[in-house]
């Protein structure tokens, strides 16, 4: 009866969560998927709720390796949330030491420790819910977590030992069964933790270090271990021996995940799907204008002569440059971005930065790098005195060139950061 009452808890608390897996999974499409490995030490302990200390006086943790399996899609701006649903193989248990009054035979022959141990191997299905701090494109973002837990208890052993002075020990060690752990187990989790970006093949991998700690919400006894039948067995060593209350599991875990793009499995030659360019802040598209580009100094000159440059384009091929593969403005282009600047304080004028960029690497890692650029200029913008309200960007990756990238010279006009000119701030 006491199973059935636990499933029923386990499956309404997962009918629970469906509304929330279901909000996740609508923002799948634009979201971000990783797979990866993680390994991680934990230190199990156990607790009872009904425990005569005088028989048993000490709980010392046990600890066991995890191993885990898993995918991560990261969703909204900036990649803030996420949800990593992973499998996990690892060992739970504990140790009572200096286990006392164990009958006549052991009093009389020099027993130095008495103890019973507990390791019980499981397989969990856990699904972390994840909030990130700091932007995308940081290369170090912290992070924290909560995650349910469900386990299922498949092996392991159980002991009941005694040493004595002279290092010889005696007792009975037995594989687990359902007579001495209950099958499923439910806990949950809490962490934090810090991720390292790391780039590979024109794709961002990340490694993280964290740490958590996981409370146990079921009772692990089996059911035979209630009834009597595993009583009769641990009496024979202590008469005193009687099961009641709940027995739960707890453990702290600190250790490392190492995640890949899915992207990165791509064939060569199979590019990766171009997504479709998406404005940050969403703006309307001004009316063609008469030429498709202009200078910073024929806009400056159309703005002292009255006339409309609402809609017009400023193109900046040459004059801001970033080093390679990142979104670092190289030096020579500040005095560029300090004139635009002092330009756009005078003025009531708004704009908008997009980011363009060649054909070298992935469609994902270009339009990542173009949002990068775009970001970068706004904040420069921004640090030298421009009201933030009047800046928005964009970002197309590959998929606008002005050239041919079948050259050096085409490349290096694709590469490329532009302003449109908005309507009044």
């Amino acid at each position: 009866m006491e199973k059935r009452k636990m499933k029923s808890i386990i499956a309404t608390m997962a009918l629970a969560a469906l509304p929330l897996a279901g909000a996740w999974a609508q923002d799948a499409p634009r979201g971000k998927w990783y797979f990866g490995l993680g390994g991680a030490y934990r230190s199990s302990h156990m607790s009872f709720s009904d425990i005569d200390e005088e028989l048993f006086p000490e709980s010392k943790n046990r600890g066991s390796g995890v191993f885990s399996v898993f995918a991560q899609g990261e969703f909204g701006r900036e990649g803030r949330f996420a949800v990593r649903p992973q499998l996990s193989l690892l060992t739970r248990g504990g140790k009572l030491t200096d286990i006392a009054n164990m009958g006549d035979a052991y009093e009389q022959g020099g027993v130095s420790d008495i103890y019973y141990a507990l390791r019980s191997r499981y397989i969990d299905i856990r699904v972390p819910l994840i909030y990130q701090f700091g932007k995308a494109s940081a290369k170090v973002r912290p992070y924290a977590y909560v995650a349910p837990v469900l386990g299922f208890a498949t092996a392991g052993d159980i002991q009941l030992m005694a040493e004595y002075d002279d290092c010889s020990v005696a007792g009975y060690k037995t594989d687990l069964s359902d007579a001495n752990m209950a099958s499923t187990y439910f806990a949950g989790q809490v962490g934090v933790g810090v991720k390292f970006a790391i780039p590979v093949a024109s794709d961002r991998c990340w490694l993280g270090i964290e740490a958590s700690y996981e409370l146990g919400f079921t009772d692990t006894y089996g059911g035979k271990e209630k009834d009597g039948e595993a009583n009769d067995v641990a009496q024979l060593f202590n008469r005193n021996y009687r099961i009641d209350g709940t027995r739960k599991l707890s453990g702290f875990e600190i250790g490392a995940v190492l995640a890949v793009p899915f992207s990165i499995f791509s064939g060569k030659g199979q590019p990766a799907p171009e997504p479709e360019p998406e404005p940050v802040v969403a703006a309307p598209e001004p009316e063609p204008a008469d030429k498709p580009c202009y200078t910073l100094d024929e806009i400056i000159d159309l703005m002292a002569k009255n006339e409309s440059i609402e809609g017009k384009t400023i193109c900046a091929v040459d004059a801001i440059t970033f080093d390679f593969a990142k979104s670092t403005i190289r030096p020579e282009s500040h005095e560029y971005l300090d004139k635009l600047a002092t330009t756009l304080i005078r003025s009531n004028r708004r704009i908008e930065v997009k980011g363009h960029t060649d054909n070298v690497g992935s469609a994902e890692f270009n339009m990542d790098l173009s949002r990068q650029r775009a970001e970068a200029v706004v904040d420069y913008l921004v640090k030298k005195g421009v009201d933030r309200n009047k800046l928005t960007y964009s970002f197309y990756g590959m998929s606008r060139p002005l050239s041919t990238n079948d050259t050096d010279e085409g490349r290096a006009m694709n590469r490329r950061v532009e302003f449109t000119i908005l309507n009044n701030f």
